[in-house]
């Protein structure tokens, strides 16, 4: 297993200065500066993507390990086995995130997001907005230029109207005029947008059945 590894003493720096660029991260749980579990909640904020492994002495995070969506969590010592085995399914995951990710600018900073988390983005007035399962990002990117890169990625957005591009994974059903959406957001289709939006949830429903 041929990896390019780099080691970082600090959890609170690493937190603070993290920038989207990493495919995984192995975190250790426990005392020190900042805690393996804060940490990654701090990445979370900045990138859904990146596959992350907690090590620690204890299970007693464990439960914590699903809420910043780790795919490990490994007690110490590990064996060979279990960390070749869990750093080979996350090599794979990570090829698989380069492909089903975005990166936009919020903030003044780089953000990683999982396509599959963005609920929807709305346009108003020159200010984009990024709905997404783990809350909203204002972005500086126009939503046409972001319907441009999201049709590049092969990703099921649909623009509602001309101010909302919705992720069809996330609506949960189409009541009127409206789409409703999976955090309960009810976005209005236009007239010249309706036939087709709901020919393309339809057929959208029927692939994933």
């Amino acid at each position: 297993m041929e990896l390019e590894t780099t080691v970082f003493g600090d959890g609170a720096a690493f937190a603070r200065d993290y920038a989207p660029e990493w495919d995984v991260l192995i975190v250790n749980v426990g005392p020190g500066n900042l805690d393996g579990i804060a940490v990654m909640r701090s990445i979370r904020q900045r990138d859904t993507a990146v596959e992350a492994i907690l090590v620690s002495m204890t299970e007693d995070q464990a439960l914590e390990g699903y809420e910043v969506a780790a795919a490990s969590y490994i007690l110490k010592p590990p064996s060979y086995e279990a960390f070749a085995r869990d750093m080979d399914r996350c090599r794979a995951a990570s090829r698989t995130n380069e492909r089903h990710a975005i990166e936009v600018m919020s903030g003044g900073k780089l953000r990683r997001i999982c396509l599959d988390e963005i609920i929807y983005v709305d346009s108003v007035r020159h200010r984009t907005v990024m709905h997404t399962v783990l809350g909203n990002l204002q972005i500086t990117c126009s939503i046409v230029r972001l319907e441009e890169r999201l049709a590049a990625l092969d990703h099921a957005f649909v623009k509602a109207n001309s101010g909302y591009l919705v992720n069809l994974d996330h609506v949960m059903g189409v009541d009127g005029h409206e789409a409703v959406m999976s955090n309960g957001d009810r976005l209005l289709i236009s007239r010249p947008r309706r036939t087709e939006f709901k020919r393309l949830f339809a057929e959208h429903l029927a692939a994933r059945s």
